[in-house]
């Protein structure tokens, strides 16, 4: 696979969970400039530094190493389109902070204080008239 490839996939990973060149150069033994110089395809990287990246993706963002793993055997958009919304929630709260955990917790409990229905005639999943217990407005982490 040619270099720029593999610099593309990186910079579409690194974006996609946030990871900064500094992070992931400190934690991989490397320099935050040829991480810059791998995604713009103006350096090719070693077996031994591949590694250390993909071990530093393990301790950034969890998920991040699979990611680039299957992007980088074709099958990254494959996983990509076949992800359910579940699928993108529980990828977010795996790399969100406390502040971003407890939102999503308060816009959960309001989703669930509203009730939903399954639209499915043959469905008994239906809880709009049922009464959710209370939750509080703050959550304590």
């Amino acid at each position: 696979m040619a270099k720029i490839q593999i610099g593309s996939i990186l910079k579409e990973v690194m974006d996609r969970y946030e990871v900064k060149n500094t992070d992931l150069a400190r934690i991989a033994g490397t320099n935050p400039r040829h991480v810059s110089d791998i995604k713009a395809g103006r350096k090719s990287l070693s077996t031994e530094l591949l590694t250390s990246m993909l071990e530093a993706f393990d301790e950034l963002a969890p998920g991040a190493r699979m990611l680039f793993c299957k992007m980088m055997a074709g099958t990254g958009e494959e996983l990509k389109q076949s992800m359910t919304i579940g699928d993108k929630i529980a990828e977010l709260v795996a790399i969100a902070n406390d502040d971003d955990i407890e939102k999503t917790l308060q816009a959960v409990a309001s989703r669930w204080k509203q009730g939903y229905k399954v639209d499915t005639s043959n469905s008994t999943n239906i809880l709009e008239s049922e009464e959710p217990e209370k939750i509080p407005d703050k959550i304590g982490v």
